[in-house]
């Protein structure tokens, strides 16, 4: 079971109407801070620095700190708690779109910490796997169902596991009661390591072209692949059981089944049947 402070958290409260749920939870913090590795004369990138309670503990740690958060009166709080701090920079900016290449010295290695808002992690994580620069890995908090998609074994696969897959290996830490935060949120968090990959693993000039070809035949992730690609992607007929039949792929399978090599190689595969027509 985490352990929980009783006493009030310092700072501004929480805000509802933005679903701010502060970490509290000392056992919690230290897990997160311990299962960093930092790489050597790098420094985390903290996302959702909030009231500090995980700046202090990586500051404590050792480890030198740019905090991003985005509303002006927790930018505040921190600079009085955290004063002049020379470990510690703190940067008012949206995480969904900030872009870390200005923010990290090019020649200057980093990860990404945080626990980040249930409405907003996909679309940061995504704007950080996408960035000009990456980090060595993130360790971040997310909603405990959104972390089972991104780990998910193969076979049961989603179009989340895909975008998380391309640039990154997942794993599962562990998880986190609602009692760990202030307030309590109504689910279960989970803290999730990814791996960022030195390269994409699709080639960045297909890219575009990949995940509008998977979100297309995703729409329907449980029928066989034959029916679910001839629905998303315009073939000629009987083109679809072809192209998967091309790529080495039995067209009865569901699309929760195929990896990244799948993918591509169908993806190829369409495109050669369609020259083909």
């Amino acid at each position: 079971m985490a352990r929980t402070n009783s006493e009030r958290l310092p700072g501004p409260r929480p805000r509802k109407a933005l679903g701010q749920h502060f970490l509290r939870d000392d056992g919690v913090l230290m897990d997160i801070v311990g299962a960093l590795r930092v790489p050597e004369g790098g420094l985390v990138v903290e996302v959702g620095a909030g009231t500090g309670q995980l700046t202090a503990a990586l500051l404590d740690a050792g480890h030198p700190v740019a905090a991003i958060e985005v509303e002006q009166r927790l930018i505040g709080h921190l600079r009085n708690r955290f004063g002049r701090n020379p470990n510690l920079r703190l940067i008012e900016a949206d995480a969904r779109v900030v872009d870390l290449a200005e923010l990290v010295p090019g020649d200057r290695p980093f990860v990404v910490a945080g626990n980040l808002p249930y409405f907003a992690a996909n679309p940061i994580i995504r704007n950080i796997l996408e960035g000009r620069r990456q980090p060595t890995e993130l360790v971040v908090m997310v909603q405990r169902e959104v972390a089972r998609e991104m780990t998910a074994a193969p076979g049961n696969w989603s179009l989340l596991t895909i975008s998380i897959q391309v640039y990154a290996d997942a794993e599962l830490l562990f998880d986190v009661p609602p009692e760990a935060f202030d307030p309590p949120p109504a689910v279960w968090s989970s803290v999730v390591r990814l791996r960022v990959r030195p390269e994409p693993a699709i080639p960045a000039t297909e890219l575009p072209a990949f995940f509008d070809f998977v979100s297309r035949v995703f729409r329907n992730p449980r029928k066989q692949l034959h029916n679910s690609l001839a629905r998303g992607v315009w073939l000629p007929p009987g083109g679809a059981r072809a192209a998967a039949l091309r790529a080495g792929i039995d067209p009865a399978r569901r699309p929760e089944t195929l990896d990244l090599h799948d993918w591509q190689a169908l993806r190829r595969a369409c495109d050669e049947v369609l020259a083909l027509a």
